[in-house]
C-alpha cells in the first residue's frame, strides 16, 4: 500500500538520451590515453574504482591474463561502458571531460592531481584532452 501511494508521488523526468560514442575512436584514440594516464594501481588501474581500466601493462580483469598480453575484448568493452557513463547529456559538462583538468580551468576537482597539484591534463590544448573532448562531444 505505502509503495503504491509513493509511487503516485513522482513525476516523469522525460525521455534519456544514452550517448554512444564512437568505439573504433575509444578503442584506437581513447583507451590508449586511458591506459597511458589514468591505469595506475593508486588511480583507476584497480577493481575497487567504479572507472577501472583495465589492461597491458597495468591491472587485468582475469588476473590469470599475463600482464603484457594484448587487452581483451572484455577488458575494452567494459571501460568502454564505464567512459560512456560519464558523458552527459550536456557532454561539456560531462565528467570525463571535467575531472583530468583543472578547477581553474572548469574542472571538477579530482584526486588524481599529482603531488605538486597539477591535473592529470595541464591545459585545454593539451593533444590528448582534445582527443578526448572531440570522442565526448561528437555527434
Amino acid at each position: 500500500m505505502i509503495a503504491l501511494a509513493l509511487a503516485g508521488c513522482t513525476q516523469p523526468v522525460g525521455d534519456v538520451t544514452l550517448v554512444e560514442p564512437d568505439q573504433a575512436v575509444f578503442r584506437d584514440t581513447i583507451y590508449p590515453i586511458l591506459l597511458r594516464d589514468c591505469a595506475f594501481a593508486g588511480c583507476h588501474g584497480t577493481h575497487d574504482r567504479f572507472f577501472a581500466i583495465f589492461g597491458p601493462g597495468r591491472v587485468r580483469l582475469d588476473p590469470a591474463t599475463p600482464i603484457y598480453s594484448p587487452v581483451t575484448e572484455l577488458e575494452l568493452a567494459l571501460t568502454y561502458t564505464r567512459a560512456a557513463s560519464m558523458i552527459d547529456a550536456d557532454r561539456a559538462e560531462s565528467l570525463l571531460l571535467r575531472k583530468p583538468i583543472s578547477v581553474s580551468l572548469g574542472g571538477a576537482g579530482h584526486r588524481g592531481d599529482d603531488p605538486w597539484g597539477l591535473a592529470v591534463f595541464r591545459a585545454r590544448d593539451d593533444a590528448r584532452y582534445v582527443a578526448l573532448k572531440n570522442w565526448v562531444m561528437a555527434p
